[in-house]
């Protein structure tokens, strides 16, 4: 009955488990970034490195995008509070509302405490919005400015984990930017959970990877 009762528990919570687990990862990343190797004084010079494989991206780049999509998914969620504009209730998410240029892109320690925060916030939401809670998604999925936004019905459960495969997605990009700066980088940092799963599972059953 005990073990029951513990994996409904972790079913529950799964969800947010993984969000949390996820963050930590890239703060625990973020914290190990080498300061300047040329007594430069400016620690974050690894951190906004501009990378050549993969023009114009830095790991700030790709901290600050990871970090708004989980920062716009809560924004207007009328129980959060957070958005003092929301008068309606509804609960509006818009992924393409992203801010750029902000200080946690050139800044490793702004990053962290934003990521930390982050962490709590969805904390809070767990306590509060059940994860089947209804939400209105808004999208831009056309160029042409004369196209209004898509609205389409989904919930928090699929967003919050839309915006999980998406964090790992661009951890991807940042392990191939650290490989380049030449950052060690967990080998299991930017891999999909079914990836490693079969990668496991094909270990057991060959004996090797």
């Amino acid at each position: 009955m005990a073990s029951t009762s513990a994996t409904l528990t972790f079913e529950k919570n799964a969800m947010f488990i993984v969000a949390n687990k996820l963050l930590q990862q890239l703060i625990d990343l973020l914290d190990s970034l080498p300061p300047s190797s040329d007594n430069h004084d400016d620690d974050d010079q690894v951190y906004t490195k501009p990378s050549i494989v993969m023009p114009g991206g830095t790991i700030g780049k790709h901290s600050r995008h990871i970090y708004d999509h989980f920062h716009l998914l809560l924004l207007h969620n009328p129980k959060l509070g957070s958005d003092p504009t929301n008068n309606n209730n509804r609960w509006i998410v818009d992924f393409d509302d992203r801010s750029r240029d902000r200080p946690m892109e050139v800044q490793h320690e702004n990053a962290v405490r934003s990521l930390k925060e982050m962490q709590q916030k969805l904390h809070q939401a767990q306590a509060k919005i059940p994860l089947d809670t209804p939400l209105l998604l808004v999208a831009t999925i056309d160029d042409n400015d004369k196209i209004p936004k898509y609205h389409m019905e989904s919930s928090f459960e699929r967003e919050l984990w839309y915006c999980c495969m998406h964090a790992i997605h661009h951890y991807a990009s940042i392990k191939a930017i650290c490989i380049e700066h030449n950052v060690p980088v967990p080998q299991e940092f930017g891999v999909a959970p079914s990836t490693t799963l079969y990668h496991h599972q094909h270990q057991k059953m060959t004996g090797h990877l």
